[in-house]
């Protein structure tokens, strides 16, 4: 499932984004990319990056290639991703045109120059098909279920398994399917001896410990089939979703964490922020620092320091 585009050279991205408008090169972009570097081994993770054809357009006040561009040069600067990085779906914008992809593409292409192992995911927005015809090299197959965007990522301290939620003709919910939920169980069953991580791009119909229930019309179809499958597996430490763009941490009372992940794009709630996390796994648990693409925002900077049930 590792990344390798060609579609568009970096020479053509910086030019997009200066024909754009380069207000995340801004006083405020280089205060984003100050300060620490990341920690070694860490997972840069981006949900919800809503790239369209339009380099210039910009939904709910917010610029998506400006921003996609802006977490992408703080990724870099940071040295983060050096273990991988993963983008939670919902790549395009609406529809999942190919122009969408051939824009994506080149925005993200700094990442591959950067030498980070970049993995994508499928989201209710995405097409498989143009984005498979677009981007033909992105997803070898890796002998997961037939037409699904699905890959095993062993790490030193967690396995990860990333799942494809896109359910075609379903413009807002997601579903895996009993093929993709039998590749799961099967998978996690052959590697019982070290932390699971499993990341889709939907948010299940569960209620955590807190009691909040993101809209049950919007969420993964089959949340409580796959919810068996991870709680019944003691290995399984943590669900990480996109799609309500939102930052929460919550946990199941089997104490299992259910990670939001931020779009990078926009959001719906003015006091969410928008922006991306870096994960750097321990043998115990996982240690998260969100990255706000706007530094003055409240909640930039903060950790979670995640421990293992």
């Amino acid at each position: 499932m590792p990344l390798e585009l060609g579609v568009l050279n970096r020479r053509r991205f910086l030019a997009e984004i200066a024909g754009a408008g380069a207000a995340w090169m801004s006083q405020e972009a280089a205060m984003a990319t100050g300060g620490t570097m990341a920690p070694e081994g860490t997972w840069a993770l981006i949900s919800d990056t809503h790239i369209s054809a339009n380099p210039g357009e910009h939904h709910r006040g917010a610029w998506m290639a400006g921003n996609a561009g802006r977490a992408i040069t703080e990724i870099l600067s940071r040295d983060a991703g050096t273990a991988g990085v993963i983008v939670n779906g919902d790549c395009a914008r609406l529809h999942g045109h190919a122009d969408d992809y051939h824009h994506f593409a080149g925005l993200i292409e700094p990442l591959i120059h950067g030498r980070r192992e970049l993995h994508l995911l499928m989201g209710n927005h995405d097409n498989r098909e143009v984005f498979a015809h677009t981007c033909a090299r992105a997803f070898p197959d890796r002998g997961g279920p037939t037409g699904r965007r699905t890959a095993f990522l062993p790490s030193e301290h967690v396995n990860w398994f990333l799942l494809d939620s896109l359910e075609d003709g379903s413009p807002i919910a997601g579903r895996l399917g009993r093929e993709q939920l039998d590749w799961l169980a099967s998978a996690l069953d052959r590697h019982p001896d070290k932390p699971a991580v499993v990341m889709a791009h939907h948010h299940l119909k569960i209620r955590p410990e807190n009691g909040r229930v993101f809209k049950p019309m919007s969420a993964l179809r089959d949340s409580f089939e796959l919810y068996e499958v991870m709680k019944s597996r003691p290995q399984v430490k943590a669900y990480f979703y996109g799609h309500t763009h939102r930052w929460e941490i919550a946990r199941t009372r089997e104490g299992i964490h259910l990670v939001n992940l931020p779009s990078s794009a926009y959001v719906f709630d003015a006091s969410q922020p928008a922006g991306w996390v870096e994960a750097t796994p321990r043998e115990d648990g996982i240690d998260l620092e969100l990255r706000c693409l706007t530094p003055l925002h409240c909640a930039h900077g903060e950790r979670h320091r995640l421990q293992w049930r």
